[in-house]
């Protein structure tokens, strides 16, 4: 009996050996082929042109930082900057209009809020196309079309309904006694909501907040259409270094290790905060 014991043992470990193994292969196989395109572009920004050209593509070659070069001696940089203004007006705008709403849709009972809450979903969800023409058309009849102002607000007819959608999330897993003790001890709504309520949720509204800059700072296609010389974006103006007879493939992937490599860095540090933003209010 002892003997059968051990060798069962034996047998059980082998086999949670064995599936731990293959779990890791599969896992580092996934891991490579989302890690590939990140790693081309990455090996692809520092090759000089005619190993950036070379067909079959190049492992071994000569580092080179003229593509970087060719990047800070253009328009890009400025493009760099424009993005980086959107991405701070879009995500406070999100975030001043977003994190009250989402706590009043959380916490207040009114007629309608279903409907509001669904017409957040909708929103959300719905494609950019849909609303970018019209959008367009109005911009150039009240004249700012191209501006920072333009490209805010349609940048806000997908962050705003997503910041509110994700606050109430987290407002709705905070403890109501919270603010039943701030209402007692005299406080109103509105100075329970910033004395009391917000110094806690602060971690939520931080990962809301990268969240939202992440999202406005990739933007491309609302860019693409709204912007002029002016407001051009960095996604947008990756785009320029596509020639119709050539493109320049080093200067592209230099750009796109620019624009990316901050949000990488962003996804880094807040892992644990992004995991729990994209969760929140899965399960009740």
């Amino acid at each position: 009996m002892a003997t059968y014991d051990a060798v069962h043992g034996r047998l059980r470990s082998w086999r949670r050996l064995t599936a731990s193994f293959a779990s890791h292969v599969v896992l580092l196989l996934f891991l490579g082929f989302v890690l590939l395109p990140v790693i081309w572009v990455a090996l692809t920004a520092f090759k000089a042109p005619k190993d950036a050209y070379a067909t079959p593509p190049t492992i071994t070659f000569h580092p080179t930082l003229l593509n970087f070069h060719v990047l800070f001696q253009s328009q890009f940089v400025a493009d760099l900057g424009h993005s980086a203004i959107l991405m701070v007006l879009s995500t406070a705008v999100a975030l001043l209009l977003g994190v009250p709403a989402g706590y009043s849709l959380a916490r207040a009972n009114f007629k309608g809020k279903r409907f509001m809450t669904a017409w957040l979903v909708i929103a959300y969800v719905t494609p950019v196309i849909v609303f970018i023409i019209p959008l367009y058309v109005e911009y150039l009849k009240i004249g700012i079309s191209g501006s920072y102002l333009a490209l805010v607000l349609a940048y806000e007819i997908g962050l705003l309904p997503f910041t509110i959608f994700m606050m109430r999330s987290y407002f709705a897993d905070l403890p109501v006694q919270l603010e039943e003790a701030a209402l007692i001890d005299g406080c109103n709504r509105a100075r329970a909501l910033r004395l009391v309520v917000l110094p806690v949720m602060w971690p939520a509204v931080v990962t809301v907040g990268i969240l939202v800059a992440i999202a406005s700072w990739g933007e491309y296609f609302v860019a693409l259409v709204l912007t002029n010389q002016s407001t051009t974006t960095a996604p947008v103006a990756i785009y320029t270094y596509v020639g119709i007879e050539s493109s320049n493939w080093g200067a592209m992937a230099a750009g796109s290790l620019l624009v990316v490599l901050p949000v990488l860095i962003l996804a880094v540090f807040i892992q644990r905060g992004l995991i729990r933003g994209l969760t929140s209010g899965a399960v009740k």
